[in-house]
């Protein structure tokens, strides 16, 4: 059967809400008193009518009760529901795929219009979707095919032609009803056992089983025109899109840093080779190149490898659940008071309060040193393998499981030093010596820089250029601050303490950084909206993954570069960044990479302009004190 139209359902079909629908519901239903219900209970009335789902979870039949679990819940799913909703895996490549084959695409639920379109344009053009049909839009919500019958109105189809995929026997009692085809998905709670019981096409354990028809068919001609205008950046109907210059020139760059292979110190021989076949796969995945028998060999080889790839995916979105609610009676430890629940209501003790043994006794003194509690150790753990994740979560509200991004800062600071002295002593050692007064007045005036030459950089000669003489600008504020002992004590003590305090460095480089990301995820389709303070703590977070890297890079490296800023190479902070964003920002790879280019961007060209407006005020000060 020849397909041109495919309505989906919403939830547990093209996207996993269940985390943010069991928050809202067990917010509404803990508030009244339904304590006892469970998460597996809520997952099982998804799809249904929010009166229908909570006369089944507390037994209420009242309408104007149920009407008022319903406000309640809408408030509730305003904060919580967004956040906590992810795509599937495939979601995003199957629909495109089939968009670029010219098929119309529908998505019906119960859920409301507005909250489903504010996910898809995280991930969609405006348009790509042809038609949404929400609860508000319906007088009867499925198994009625009310939903189903007026999308296909709209979009001036057949039934014959359309194509309903869902994940429960709603949906599927809903298709059979409006007399089209139905495909069963396996996503939700619903087994493909129970789904078999109705008229079906097939039932699939993913999406992507979809495609697999797909190239079978014959390119669909084109239908009537769509209720929605697609815009600019969505292919026409029946053509595919094609691999564009930009791309093409990433692939032959790439391409000539591969054959050439440049190492740094041996650590990047595979590095470059590795983009290149990377990218290359993205896009011919991505712009459907590959021949059809490629694509479903591949499918089939790596299909249980897929799925483990998408639960993984999944629970890093999700991150640490929250434990739920103890409900049974304790006595404190601490003060004695009869309590339910998981803290003393009284002074605030942990019912869960063991006896020492190693592993918490090690807690205990690291705690002793660098008041680190539990979150500490969990923090350092999803900045290594959910960093986005887990800022976007500590910046949107959720911070009582994570430690705090400055103290993080401080203590890995602490704990750099430490490495560094036990791997590389040397490092810490006068190699940016304080002026010592008078005695180093020969070697500052008779030389035209320092005696250290690790300070003459490029940055340092390009600064060079702006004063006369052809002094340096450290060696005429040296010769400024020589003229009051008081200013020299000063610059000594400064010099020092910047060497040895990374974090200081490290902090101050924070504002440039988020000033810079604020420019280069400015546009409205990031729909994040991150003011400029939520930026300089999203920058502290990434700079604390970096430190952390660092600290784990300096054994195998047998040395420490303390004077930089960290001990990773350039090309490696590019990729954590791209990696950090493209989490944080939910978008894909490419768009990722280049705009954490623009980032950089503009983050030298700030870093530029404040050099220059020191530079002119030392110039200013220092000669305005020199003339006679």
């Amino acid at each position: 059967m020849n397909y041109t139209t495919y309505l989906f359902d919403f939830d547990y079909t093209l996207a996993d809400s269940s985390r943010g629908i069991v928050t809202c519901f067990r917010n509404v239903l803990t508030r009244h008193g339904y304590t006892e219900v469970t998460d597996d209970a809520i997952k099982h009335t998804i799809g249904k009518t929010l009166e229908e789902s909570f006369s089944i979870l507390t037994g209420v039949t009242d309408a104007g009760q149920l009407a008022g679990f319903k406000a309640e819940y809408r408030k509730e799913a305003d904060m919580h529901m967004t956040v906590n909703t992810v795509l599937f895996l495939e979601t995003k490549s199957v629909l495109t795929a089939l968009k670029d084959g010219g098929a119309q695409l529908g998505i019906i639920s119960t859920k409301y219009r507005f909250r489903i379109k504010e996910l898809l344009d995280q991930h969609f053009p405006e348009g790509f979707i042809d038609i949404i049909v929400g609860g508000e839009d319906v007088k009867e919500a499925k198994p009625s095919p009310e939903g189903l019958l007026f999308a296909i109105k709209q979009l001036r189809t057949t039934k014959a032609e359309t194509l309903y995929i869902g994940d429960s026997t709603i949906d599927a009692e809903a298709a059979q009803a409006a007399g089209i085809d139905f495909a069963g998905v396996t996503h939700g709670v619903t087994t493909a056992k129970e789904l078999s019981k109705y008229p079906h096409l097939k039932i699939m354990g993913s999406l992507e089983e979809l495609l697999e028809d797909k190239e079978k068919q014959p390119a669909p001609s084109e239908v009537g025109k769509p209720i929605y205008q697609e815009s600019d950046t969505t292919p026409s109907p029946g053509k595919k899109k094609r691999i564009n210059i930009g791309q093409i020139l990433v692939l032959l760059f790439l391409l000539c840093l591969a054959v050439k292979n440049p190492t740094t110190g041996g650590n990047s021989i595979f590095l470059f080779p590795f983009f290149f076949l990377f990218m290359l796969w993205s896009i011919l995945r991505k712009r459907r190149i590959l021949p059809v028998r490629v694509r479903i060999f591949i499918n089939a080889r790596f299909r249980p490898y897929i799925v483990r790839l998408r639960a993984l995916h999944i629970r890093m979105i999700r991150g640490k659940t929250i434990p739920p609610l103890d409900n049974e009676t304790s006595v404190c430890k601490n003060c004695g008071t009869t309590y339910t629940g998981n803290y003393c209501n009284r002074c605030g003790q942990s019912r869960h309060t063991p006896r020492y043994n190693v592993s918490n006794a090690l807690r205990n003194i690291a705690g002793s040193f660098f008041n680190i509690d539990n979150g500490f150790g969990r923090t350092l753990i999803d900045l290594l393998h959910r960093p986005g994740y887990m800022i976007h979560d500590f910046v949107g509200g959720k911070r009582i499981p994570y430690f705090r991004p400055f103290q993080t800062l401080f203590v890995l600071a602490a704990i750099y030093i430490m490495t560094v002295q036990l791997i590389d002593p040397d490092a810490l050692n006068g190699k940016n010596a304080p002026l010592q007064g008078e005695e180093n007045h020969s070697a500052i005036t008779d030389k035209p820089a320092l005696s250290d030459n690790s300070l003459q950089d490029e940055n340092t000669v390009f600064i060079d250029r702006l004063f006369q003489k052809g002094e340096t600008a450290e060696t005429r504020i040296s010769r400024f601050v020589r003229q009051s002992p008081f200013l020299l004590k000063i610059w000594n003590l400064l010099k020092s303490w910047t060497h040895n305090n990374k974090a200081f460095r490290i902090i101050a480089t924070l504002p440039l950084f988020a000033v810079a990301t604020q420019f280069a995820f400015r546009r409205k389709k990031y729909k994040l909206n991150y003011n400029t303070t939520e930026h300089v703590f999203i920058q502290a977070y990434i700079a604390c993954q970096i430190l952390l890297l660092s600290i784990i890079a300096i054994p195998c490296y047998g040395y420490a570069q303390i004077d930089d800023l960290y001990d990773l190479p350039l090309w490696g902070i590019f990729a954590l960044y791209c990696w950090d964003y493209k989490q944080l920002y939910h978008c894909s790879w490419w768009r990722s990479f280049w705009r954490t280019a623009l980032m950089f961007a503009y983050s030298l060209l700030l870093l530029l302009l404040i050099a220059a407006l020191i530079t002119s005020i030392v110039f200013v000060i220092t000669s305005r004190f020199e003339t006679p």
